[in-house]
């Protein structure tokens, strides 16, 4: 009992003590509260800044803070996004187009193997054609045709 007789005598102190430890933890949640809000408002300035929109207008009530700024942000966004995408849509078009020359590419390859095999066939004959070594405007034209003059 000696023990809730000390807690009786000094109850006003213990109260007391109590009541200012309280009102210290609160003190220091407030301020930690006050340093957390001072940190984002720089963070958001900074943000805003960099977004190209102020973050507290001139003239606008704080409860307006950073909305015109929040809507910057928002359309960059977007923007990003959709230069993502064109960027992606460009290189499939580019790459589609790029397909597409190379298959014409080899379609005209073989074209003209196809004329250079006619025409080495062409000037054989008129070889095998010619007689006393004499050539005749046959021979020529086959000539011309294997070296692609014709």
């Amino acid at each position: 009992m000696p023990l809730l007789a000390l807690f009786r005598t000094y109850r006003k102190f213990l109260t007391l003590l109590v009541v200012l430890a309280g009102a210290a933890a609160v003190y220091f949640w407030l301020e930690k509260a006050k340093d957390d809000r001072a940190l984002l408002l720089t963070q958001a300035r900074e943000i805003c800044a960099s977004a190209g929109e102020p973050f507290q207008p001139e003239g606008s009530r704080q409860k307006d803070w950073g909305k015109r700024c929040n809507g910057r942000v928002v359309a960059l966004v977007a923007f990003r996004e959709q230069v993502r995408s064109g960027s992606l849509d460009a290189m499939l078009a580019d790459l589609e187009r790029r397909e597409g020359k190379q298959a014409a590419d080899a379609a005209l390859a073989a074209v003209y193997a196809k004329r250079a095999t006619d025409a080495l066939t062409r000037m054989e004959a008129a070889d095998a054609a010619v007689k006393d070594d004499r050539v005749g405007g046959d021979w020529a034209a086959a000539v011309n045709d294997l070296a692609g003059l014709r």
